[in-house]
């Protein structure tokens, strides 16, 4: 199991870090995510290594991104 810790931006509450973990959660190969809302990280663990570019694919047509 793949464990990947990533910084956002854009999450401001609940309903943010939902959708986030709902992008998250559609690509293929995770298994669970978690949106910490107070310091803004997902952890997520997956059966592969998910690359950054994947992250911020799922992620196209929200108000949320990566923190660079």
């Amino acid at each position: 199991m793949m464990k990947k810790e990533v910084l956002l931006d854009g999450v401001k509450c609940a309903g943010c870090a939902n959708t986030v973990q709902e992008k998250f959660s559609a690509i293929e190969g995770v298994e669970s995510v978690e949106v910490d809302l107070a310091t803004k990280k997902a952890v997520l663990e997956s059966q592969t290594e998910i690359d950054t570019e994947t992250l911020n694919a799922a992620l196209a047509g929200t108000k949320y991104s990566l923190v660079k």
